[in-house]
């Protein structure tokens, strides 16, 4: 397979979803000052930004000062130019990624609060893009979900207006996912201890999320449950997987990123969820939270009939946009009302362009858009961590991130559906599964 072969197979379900990609001859220069380079929430924003970019284009250019990783990120003490071409490099072997000095024909990417025309912020919950200077008020408290949320909101941009960005301004917030600058917020307790999390799907939107909770913690366990394989058209999409994961099960490929970012306890079963072995065998009590990142092989309903505890997760979706969900046990709405397609025989993937799919049980093709999964991983992270917070939840159960033609949030309540497999489900057997150490008893 020659370099050009390689790109279209990697970029396949971008191509398929819009019929465009970035122009792979237009350099994309990330800056930042030295002074925002001593910031958490800037190294993370960076980190973020050469990712996300690095899986969008070859063209990618660090135009800031080294630096010393921050203490507060996985590769502590590390050359910051050093650990984020690694990961660029063996994401995308036929890159020209190079540090260097920003050129005139660069499109400028910009971290900080100023220092070019156009900067991408974030502080604590909040994030802006736009002109300078950055409105967002100062803050350092080990919380990278503003800034990182910013970075996503800018490649958003720069792909949908392919480079030629309008100089609008764009503020909003992760906390309460408004479009408006929070403050006086909660206190984000450095590297919080989130527990038990299973992702049960680990592909684009499930490694993500487990991406960004890594950024900022890495004090939690986890197991992984999935049984497909990764595929080269996995890499655009993933923050995560690397092309030597090709051909290897998602779950393996995701251990071994968790595990060499310090992640300790990481379980993995290679299976769909209704064939699981750690599913069906759980003990009371476990998980505290699931990410439900999986859309196929009847999933949701495999999950409710579990008694599951709370699931957060996000889906990317066919209008340019991710869209947030939250599901609490005893809730009004569970993942069934919203998809009760997943009752029936015949798998579903919803949130997703349908590029090939019949009722026989073939194959179906999902398109989306790299910063989208990204978005609708950065989006279940933050709903993790701030389940932690008084006051959760900060918003309704289900959040809209649109993207085209500007960035907007709108949020919206999941309606219960009469008749629901819900309203059926034994509510002592369910808090049972909820209760740690319980026996429980079918």
């Amino acid at each position: 397979m020659d370099k050009q072969q390689w790109y279209e197979g990697r970029d396949d379900r971008t191509l398929r979803y819009t019929s465009r990609r970035l122009d792979h001859n237009r350099w994309i220069a990330i800056t930042a000052s030295r002074q925002a380079l001593r910031r958490f929430e800037a190294q993370a924003a960076i980190v973020s930004a050469a990712n996300l970019l690095g899986r969008m284009t070859p063209s990618v250019a660090l135009c800031f000062p080294d630096a010393p990783v921050h203490a507060a990120l996985p590769w502590a003490g590390q050359s910051l130019h050093g650990i984020i071409l690694a990961q660029m490099r063996v994401a995308d072997p036929h890159g020209r990624f190079q540090a260097r000095s920003a050129e005139k024909a660069d499109f400028i990417f910009h971290i900080g609060p100023d220092g070019s025309e156009s900067v991408v912020h974030g502080v604590g919950w909040n994030a802006y893009i736009g002109p300078r200077p950055s409105p967002l008020p100062d803050g350092d408290d080990a919380n990278p979900f503003g800034a990182t949320l910013a970075v996503i909101l800018a490649a958003s941009q720069l792909f949908v207006h392919n480079f030629a960005v309008p100089a609008e301004p764009f503020a909003c917030n992760a906390l309460d996912w408004k479009n408006e600058i929070a403050h006086d917020t909660p206190a984000f307790k450095p590297a919080p201890a989130l527990g038990n999390i299973w992702t049960v799907g680990a592909g684009s939107v499930g490694t993500a999320a487990l991406y960004y909770l890594t950024l900022a913690t890495r004090n939690f366990s986890t197991a992984l449950i999935d049984h497909d394989e990764v595929k080269l058209h996995n890499l655009d999409r993933s923050p995560v997987f690397i092309e030597t994961d090709i051909g290897d099960t998602k779950v393996e490929a995701t251990r071994d990123y968790l595990k060499s970012v310090g992640l300790q306890d990481v379980r993995i079963d290679p299976h769909p969820l209704h064939e699981s072995s750690l599913w069906h065998g759980r003990p009371a009590g476990t998980p505290d939270v699931i990410i439900a990142a999986a859309n196929e092989k009847k999933v949701r309903y495999y999950i409710e009939a579990g008694y599951p505890p709370l699931q957060l997760y996000a889906t990317t979706g066919q209008n340019w946009q991710t869209t947030l969900l939250r599901h609490e046990p005893f809730g009004k709405a569970c993942s069934l009302c919203l998809f009760p397609a997943d009752e029936a025989p015949t798998s579903t993937a919803c949130a997703s362009v349908p590029v090939s799919e019949s009722d026989t049980g073939e194959e179906r093709v999902d398109a989306a858009l790299p910063f989208l999964s990204f978005a609708a991983g950065l989006m279940t992270a933050c709903e993790t961590v701030k389940r932690l917070l008084p006051g959760f939840p900060f918003n309704a159960d289900r959040v809209f991130l649109h993207t085209k033609p500007t960035p907007s949030l709108v949020s919206a309540r999941i309606r219960h559906r009469d008749g629901c497999f819900c309203e059926f489900r034994d509510a002592a057997l369910h808090r049972a599964m909820l209760t740690p150490g319980k026996l429980v008893t079918a």
